[in-house]
């Protein structure tokens, strides 16, 4: 093993924690937009470490919301004694929204953005962090029109990075947690938002990741078919009849609309129900 390596690394994980509170005790009071995945809970965790911190955690309850991120929350809110303050931004009501363009996001982090800055907490902070920069976010619109605050942004912390101070912190839960965006993500652009749609992508991958062990879970809504996406190696291991044994199971929880279309299962690709142009514009 090479130790000057590991001692470097170790060395830039406690730097980063190190100026990470520096950067919340500067910015009090705050306002953490949390929801449930690990960049935005890490960033609550951390505030949480600073005594006296004026500091409020904020979750957005959604039917875009995946129930297993809406217990994480709950949970730590209560094993770290957070401040924690549960909104309803009600982004379904939003007819743009609901439409489902390309650029839904920017829709849904507008209604939340507002609600958190009638909570009159201070700066509004998010978890976006230096990876996210490279990727298709509308929602990054929305958190400069609201002048949203990007701590992992400003200090260049990346995903890679995050994970490590998890570990640091011993956040076993967190640091190997894949992502999970929205279940809104799930539905294939231009087709409606419904909250029924949406609680039946939360039941079909709530079914799934049970069925076979696994995190990475996509259920997609699509115009012509859906589709079950799963790790390349899950979905190597999955034989004819497997797939055939899943797809009955998963039918089963769809709504009769839904049903009408067929169901298969391929592996997992990341943004894959966006379609058509990517207009950051708004």
């Amino acid at each position: 093993m090479n130790t000057e390596v590991v001692t470097a690394n170790t060395e830039s994980v406690t730097g980063k924690i190190t100026r990470l509170t520096e950067w919340f005790r500067a910015h009090q009071p705050c306002t953490i937009a949390t929801s449930g995945g690990i960049d935005s809970m890490l960033l609550a965790f951390v505030a949480s470490q600073i005594d006296d911190g004026e500091f409020m955690v904020v979750h957005s309850t959604s039917a875009a919301v995946p129930s297993a991120d809406a217990q994480r929350v709950a949970d730590y809110a209560r094993r770290y004694h957070w401040n924690l303050k549960i909104i309803t931004s009600n982004e379904i009501e939003n007819s743009d929204y609901k439409a489902n363009p390309v650029n839904r996001c920017y829709y849904c982090k507008s209604s939340l953005f507002e609600k958190m800055t009638g909570l009159e907490a201070g700066h509004l902070v998010t978890g976006t962090n230096l990876d996210d920069l490279g990727d298709y976010r509308p929602g990054l619109i929305a958190a400069r029109e609201n002048n949203v605050l990007q701590p992992y942004v400003e200090l260049e912390i990346d995903k890679r990075m995050i994970r490590q101070i998890a570990s640091h912190f011993g956040l076993d839960d967190l640091k190997d947690l894949p992502a999970s965006p929205c279940l809104a993500s799930r539905i294939e652009t231009g087709i409606a938002i419904n909250q029924q749609d949406l609680q039946v992508v939360d039941n079909v991958e709530t079914f799934i990741k049970q069925q076979l062990n696994t995190d990475v879970v996509r259920f997609r809504i699509r115009h012509q078919q859906h589709e079950i996406q799963l790790s390349p190696a899950v979905c190597q291991n999955l034989d004819e009849q497997k797939k055939l044994a899943l797809i009955d199971g998963v039918t089963r929880l769809l709504t009769p609309a839904l049903a009408r279309l067929p169901v298969t299962v391929t592996s997992y690709k990341q943004g894959s129900a966006f379609v058509g142009v990517k207009n950051v514009g708004g």
